[in-house]
Parts: C-alpha cells; sequence; structure tokens
C-alpha cells in the first residue's frame, strides 16, 4: 500500500509544470514550430515595417506640377525648389566645349616608308648602272681584243638612262645621267643620294604648309600610317614645304664638296630632288572626329539650386536663368521614377538595419534580446521618425512663411535623444547605442541625406543614453535631458563654425533650439516611461526600487509563512548586493531577485530545514524520489506566485534558473543505497532541478550566494578561515558542474564574488563574547545544532545543489577569494 501511495504522490507532483518527465516513448510528440512564431521571421517582419515607413516618409507622395512659362512671362506665384537641383548652364557649357574643339590639334597623317620607297628607286637605278659599267663580255686576258670591245653595251646605257629621266624627271639634255655615269654609279653617290632624302622625308614635307601654321598654338597631332604612332608637335615650323625641302637638299648637299666632284653634286641633288613629294598631309576626317569627341568629353557647367531657394518670385518676369531652373524642375518631376525609388530606398534601409542588427548586437554581447525587445525597439523608432517628419513639415511651412524661425531651428527642437534613452533605460546601453546609430542616420535620411543632422542626432542620442544607464529615479531623466541639450548647444555651434555662420540671430535661435529640444527629450523620455513600462512589462531599477520594499505584502506573507526561508533570502540579497557591484552587474536586480527567489517555499515551508526549527525533519518518513519532487516543485511554485504578483520577466527568469540542472545528491545517494535488486535503477535525471542553467550574470549570482548562504548555517565554528574554505568549495563544486556555463561569469568574476562572500559571512559570524556562566552550556548547544544540522542539511535544497556526483575538478578554483 505504501508504494501504491508514493506511486500516486510521484504522479501528482510530476504533473507540476516544469518538473521533468520521463518520455513515454523514443519517438517525440511535440508538434514542429510553428513558422509564424519563429523570432527571425518576426524580426524580419518589423525591420520590413520599420524600411516601408522610412519610404512613405522619405520619398515624397506626388511629383511636381508643370510649370508652362517661357522667357518674359509674369510669374502668377512664387515658385520654390521642393528639392534640390543640378541646373544646366547652358552659355558656360557652350563656352567650354567651342574652347575645347579649338584646343583640339589637327590630325596629320605621315606617310613614314616615303624615305624607303625613295631609297628602293636610287638603288634600284644605281645598282643598274654599275652592273652595265661592270659588264666586259669580250675581257678575257687569254684573248687579244679590240678597246672598243670593253665598253658597255650602249644599248643597256641608252635604256638606263630613259629610266633615269622617267625616275627622276631628269631633262633630255640633263648633264645629270653624264655625271653620274662618270661617277660609276658608286655606292659613295648611292648612299649620299639617299641620306639627303632620307633625312627630309622622315621629317617629313608638308603638302599645304600655309595651312599647318595657321592651326592653333598647341601644335598638331602627326599620326604615322604604318608605324601607328603619334606625337603632338608643338613646332609647326619644323614641317618644310617641297620648296624648302629641295632647297634644304641643296643646302646640306655642299657639304660633300671634299669627297665629290661638282658635277657629281649637281647630279646627286638634282635626283634627290626628284625623288622626294611631300607626305605629310592633313587628315580632316579624323581630325572632326577627334574634335568632336572633345566636346563629348567636356562635362556639363551646373550651377545649384537649394531646396526650398526660390526660382521666380510673384511678378517678376521669367529671364533665361530662371527658365533654365524651371525647366530642370520640370525635368526632375517627370524622371522620377517613384517605384524605382522607393524599391532601392527600402532595400537600402532593409540592408542597413539587418548589418547594424547583425555586427551590432554581436559586438555588445546581447544576444539574448527578446522578440518582445524588438517590438518595443520597432514601436520607439517609427515614433521617432514621425517626429522628425512632422518636424520637416513644419520647418518647410516656416520657410514659406516670413517667421524668423528656419527649418533647421525647428529639427534642433526634435527629441530624437529621447529613443536612445528610453532603449538604454529598458534594455542596457549595447542596444541604447545601436539604437540611437539607427535613428540618428534614418533621421538624417529623411531629412535629405544631411551629415551635419546625424552628427547632431547621434551625438545627443549618446549623450542622453550615457547619463540613464543606472537611472533609479525619474527626475534623473530630465537631468540627462539637460545634459543633452548642453551637447546640442556644442555640436551647432561646431557646426556653424564649420559653416563659417556663427554670427547672427538664426544662430542664436538654433542655440537656444538645441538646449530646448535637449530638455523636451528628457521630458518625452519621463513621459513614455511609465507607458512603455506597462505596455511591454518591462522592469526599470526605478521599478525594481519599489520591488525592494520589505513592507510589500507578498514578502510579509513570505516572513509569517516561512520565517527561516525570509531571513536566508535578505541574507542572500545582501551577498549578491555587493558582488554585483564588484563584478559590474546590475546590484539592484540581483538584490530584489534574491528577496523572491525561493517565494515558492510558502507553499510548503515545513519541508525546508531553515523553517523547521527544532521540529522533526518532515523527509525522514518520505521515500527519496517524493522528498526531491518536494525540493523541485518550489521553483515552479515560485514562478506561479511571481506571476500572480505581476513580478517581472527577469525575476521570474532568476527565479526560474536559481538552482539550474543541479543535483539533489542527498536524496539521490539515499535512493540508490535503498534500492533493492527488484528495483529499476535510479535515473539521476529524476533528481535534477529543470533549469535551465542561469543565463545572466544576476542569476548566476543568486545560484551562488543562494548555496553558500544555505551552507554556512552548518558550520560549527564558523571562523574565517572555514567560512574562506566554504566558499571555495561551493563556488568550485557549482563551477565544475557547469551550471555557470552560460552565464557569462569569468574566473576573475567568480574571484571577486568568492572575496565578496566572504567578507560578508565573516562579517555575519563574527564572535561575540562569551559570558562566563552560559560559555560552556553554549558551547555544548553549539556542538548539539553541528551535529543536527549536519544531519539535516540535505533537506536544504541550496545545500544539495552544492554537491555534484562528480568528484572531479573540486581543487580547479581552491584559491579564490583570497586577496
Amino acid at each position: 500500500m505504501a508504494g501504491e501511495h508514493e506511486k500516486k504522490v510521484s504522479r501528482l507532483f510530476l504533473n507540476f509544470p516544469g518538473v521533468r518527465k520521463k518520455p513515454t516513448s523514443g519517438r517525440s510528440c511535440a508538434k514542429p514550430a510553428s513558422r509564424i512564431n519563429n523570432p527571425y521571421i518576426l524580426r524580419l517582419g518589423l525591420g520590413m515595417l520599420v524600411a516601408l515607413t522610412a519610404v512613405l516618409l522619405i520619398l515624397p507622395s506626388t511629383p511636381s506640377t508643370d510649370i508652362k512659362l517661357t522667357v518674359g512671362d509674369l510669374a502668377d506665384r512664387d515658385i520654390r525648389a521642393d528639392q534640390d537641383l543640378m541646373v544646366l548652364d547652358r552659355l558656360a557649357t557652350l563656352e567650354k566645349r567651342q574652347a575645347a574643339r579649338r584646343d583640339s590639334p589637327s590630325v596629320y597623317d605621315l606617310d613614314d616608308m616615303a624615305d624607303e620607297r625613295a631609297a628602293e628607286r636610287i638603288h634600284v637605278l644605281f645598282s643598274r648602272g654599275r652592273a652595265i659599267l661592270n659588264t666586259h663580255p669580250l675581257s678575257s686576258p687569254a684573248f687579244h681584243v679590240p678597246a672598243t670591245a670593253l665598253r658597255p653595251d650602249q644599248t643597256m646605257l641608252d635604256q638606263l638612262e630613259d629610266d633615269f629621266q622617267a625616275n627622276f624627271n631628269l631633262a633630255e639634255d640633263s648633264k645629270t645621267f653624264q655625271a653620274l655615269m662618270e661617277g660609276e654609279f658608286s655606292v659613295e653617290l648611292e648612299r649620299t643620294t639617299i641620306s639627303l632624302v632620307s633625312e627630309i622625308l622622315n621629317r617629313g614635307i608638308a603638302a599645304e604648309r600655309m595651312s599647318l601654321l595657321e592651326q592653333n598654338p598647341h601644335g598638331v597631332t602627326v599620326r604615322r600610317l604604318y608605324d601607328k604612332s603619334e606625337e603632338v608637335v608643338p613646332y609647326l615650323d619644323v614641317f618644310p614645304s617641297l620648296e624648302e625641302a629641295r632647297r634644304k637638299i641643296m643646302e646640306r648637299a655642299l657639304l660633300y664638296r671634299d669627297d665629290l666632284e661638282v658635277p657629281q653634286i649637281k647630279a646627286i641633288v638634282a635626283v634627290a630632288q626628284a625623288v622626294i613629294s611631300p607626305n605629310l598631309t592633313i587628315n580632316r576626317q579624323e581630325t572632326e572626329i577627334r574634335r568632336q569627341d572633345a566636346v563629348q568629353a567636356v562635362a556639363p557647367v551646373y550651377f545649384q539650386v537649394k531646396r526650398g531657394e526660390i526660382i521666380v518670385r510673384e511678378g517678376e518676369r521669367v529671364d533665361e536663368t530662371g527658365l533654365w531652373k524651371l525647366e530642370a524642375l520640370a525635368k526632375e518631376a517627370d524622371q522620377v521614377d517613384w517605384l524605382s525609388q522607393a524599391g532601392g530606398l527600402f532595400l537600402v534601409v532593409m540592408l542597413f538595419l539587418v548589418v547594424t542588427y547583425m555586427v551590432g548586437f554581436r559586438i555588445t554581447r546581447h544576444s539574448h534580446v527578446r522578440n518582445r525587445d524588438f517590438l518595443f525597439l520597432t514601436s520607439l523608432l517609427l515614433i521617432v521618425l514621425l517626429l522628425v517628419f512632422a518636424s520637416s513639415l513644419v520647418g518647410a511651412a516656416l520657410d514659406r512663411g516670413l517667421s524668423v524661425m528656419t527649418s533647421n531651428t525647428i529639427l534642433y527642437l526634435t527629441p530624437v535623444a529621447a529613443g536612445g534613452m528610453l532603449a538604454t533605460t529598458f534594455l542596457g546601453a549595447g542596444p541604447g547605442i545601436i539604437f540611437s546609430i539607427i535613428a540618428a542616420a534614418l533621421s538624417a535620411l529623411l531629412l535629405d541625406q544631411s551629415l551635419p543632422l546625424f552628427l547632431y542626432f547621434f551625438l545627443g542620442g549618446i549623450t542622453g543614453l550615457a547619463e540613464v544607464v543606472r537611472v533609479r529615479e525619474r527626475g534623473a531623466v530630465i537631468r540627462a535631458g539637460a545634459v543633452v541639450g548642453l551637447v546640442n548647444v556644442a555640436a551647432i555651434l561646431s557646426l556653424s563654425l564649420l559653416e563659417q555662420s556663427l554670427v547672427g540671430w538664426g544662430t542664436i535661435s538654433d542655440l537656444g533650439a538645441g538646449m530646448i529640444g535637449g530638455v523636451l527629450a528628457g521630458i518625452l523620455a519621463t513621459g513614455l516611461l511609465p507607458f512603455f513600462e506597462m505596455a511591454f512589462k518591462y522592469t526599470t531599477d526605478i521599478k525594481l526600487l519599489e520591488l525592494a520594499n520589505l513592507d510589500r505584502p507578498i514578502l510579509r506573507e513570505l516572513m509569517v509563512q516561512a520565517p527561516g526561508t525570509y531571513h536566508h533570502s535578505v541574507i542572500v540579497g545582501a551577498m549578491v548586493e555587493a558582488a554585483a557591484e564588484a563584478i559590474g552587474a546590475n546590484p539592484l536586480l540581483a538584490k530584489v531577485s534574491a528577496y523572491y527567489h525561493d517565494l515558492g517555499k510558502m507553499k510548503k515551508p515545513l519541508y525546508f530545514v531553515e523553517n523547521q526549527g527544532s521540529g522533526q525533519n518532515k523527509h525522514e518518513k518520505l521515500a527519496p524520489s517524493l522528498s526531491g519532487l518536494i525540493l523541485i516543485s518550489h521553483v515552479k511554485d515560485g514562478v506561479e506566485l511571481a506571476r500572480q504578483n505581476n513580478l517581472s520577466r527577469e525575476i521570474i527568469d532568476i527565479i526560474q534558473q536559481h538552482h539550474g540542472t543541479s543535483l539533489i545528491a542527498y536524496f539521490y545517494q539515499k535512493a540508490k543505497n535503498s534500492r533493492t535488486e527488484d528495483q529499476p535503477e535510479i535515473n539521476i535525471e529524476d533528481y535534477r532541478y529543470p533549469g535551465p542553467k542561469p543565463q545572466t550574470r544576476e542569476a548566476g549570482l543568486v545560484m551562488l550566494a543562494d548555496a553558500v548562504e544555505a551552507a554556512s548555517r552548518t558550520l560549527a565554528e564558523p571562523t574565517p578561515s572555514r567560512v574562506q574554505g566554504m566558499v571555495q568549495k561551493i563556488i568550485n563544486n557549482i563551477f565544475s558542474d557547469g551550471q555557470l556555463d552560460e552565464c557569462e561569469l569569468t574566473l576573475k568574476d567568480l574571484h571577486f564574488i568568492a572575496r565578496t562572500f566572504n567578507k560578508i559571512l565573516t562579517g555575519i559570524f563574527h564572535r561575540r563574547i562569551e559570558y562566563p556562566e552560559s560559555a560552556a552550556k553554549e558551547s555544548a548547544s553549539r556542538n548539539k545544532a553541528a551535529n543536527e544540522n549536519q544531519s539535516k542539511q540535505s533537506s536544504k535544497e541550496s545545500g544539495d545543489k552544492a554537491r555534484t556526483d562528480q568528484g572531479s575538478g573540486k581543487e580547479d578554483l581552491k584559491r579564490l577569494g583570497i586577496s
């Protein structure tokens, strides 16, 4: 019967939410997660919502209307540019193109093979002459022949003379051929003639020298037809005409007076002058093509018209420049492809959001940001964008009027910094920085890609979030806004110096707007703080201060129902607060979570040793499995009570995680020792808390302090050295069991935590002066209590948690907390 009763009670506890259950079969019956609940799909959808909102706010809803005016017409209204325009300056562009056409050099083709062809003609005829003169058909010494038989063949000489006259335009009575024949058409004569011809042809003989000299002063482009190379020749007088080339040949030939006879010099000059011809001619087609290319290469000249600038005033006549501006305005309106621009802007914003999310949250190590947080950030960002858009509309309306205030003055009043302050207040500095970057960038994009305004919004946002990282009163947010105002003033002064517009009423109004804008950011953040706190169930430090009040009904009930647990929670709160200060965690969240971490013990307070007093231990009559279930159930009960009392999600998570998946070692060992051979094997997972392990540093602190404080009650002689050894042992065991693997606590943090715990516990267990009459009695009672506590500590879940089923690694951190 007892076994049946235990099975019924076990089934009752196994039905509690959060208690680990054995699978009924090898196949999991869990349904696949719905895609709608996929966090990444939700975040992508929120990003698309932001991008779509940005597109609708940034792009104009309707294009500009057509304006039909010509030069001389009267404008019936003021016409302003609704965007920045680049207007084509047609006169300046025409002047530049005409100058480019004039300066483009003419192209001349140089026949660079003319010298070789002339040399070939000379060589062929001179070689024939030498061959004829050297022909002696009857010149053998074995015979006696007449002298006339040694003369060359006259017929061949006559034919050669005819060829000379035909090739070199020699007259019939010319003595040139006779002089060359007397020189026996020697190689020296041939080389001299070729040298005179090649030198002048290589340089180039202009066909139209007068036209050449009239080219622009930058020279001409000489293009070699066969070599395919070209160069710009700036000095045009180097190209002689045909007459000048013949005269230069005569002058050059006179240099050979010492080597040649005068008839021979005249002969080679006649041949050289006859063989040369103009080989440098203008290529008019190529010249025109290059001039057209030069004209096309000239960039059009534009002048800028700023957004809001008046193009034509009412009642004024439209001049030529005004007409250009109107045409540019109409052209921009006609060429706007709204769909293409919207798609491009949407993709740019989405890419910016995705990259900033992936990189920013990885760098700041805020990967635990939940979907609720992304929904909050999206809502906050949309509010900021709508504020900026409204400010831009008001500024545009002021620009159209006669007000002293300008559009920039209104934009400086916009409390964009409030977004970063709220994001930091609820989520911390990392998400706050990322939000400030995104808000400043999208606001600047909405305001015509203004880099100065991006810097202004970003500096204000960063300053604001830095002032509210640890805010504990609502007035501090307004003071943070005042600091933002001072930074705004400094930013406006810097931008005014950059734009060289420091002095003026406009600058003074901008400075006042910057200061007021910072204060408005603080006021707006203060006003929206309770709204977002209730809408998204966030817990700020201000809310935590309210929850830290020990007079709250739930804590008063804990004090009445489980006074030992209440006292234990208060001490744990003091321990984690000091440790959180030492490692840079949130001390207020850690302390408040410690106050509530054992709320579940109120349902069965007498099953926990700190509430039993000197009474009987109820676990002595229970099976180990049932005792383990009772201890495990207090986590689930604590979560339920926390939800009923509207505690924050952060505190509920720490209640659920403060035991992690640690083993209730005493009852597990007791179950193993009491097991008979016919009973099934003891499953160790039935004696572990369901978890999860601590996910934050504050949760890890509560786990460590809970175990250390519970174990400290078992010390018979709580001397500083024993306290230190106990703290080292507890932290070593929890660390070796892997309970701290997911909460970002480092070994350096554990050292500071242990040292802080040592200091607090040593102060609690300081030695008191023992009075003589009660010293012996107190010593005896202390020894007895130590023995009882030693037997009872197994029923205290915190003490059980510090012990693990693995013995390895217990000395890894044995020097923790030693200064």
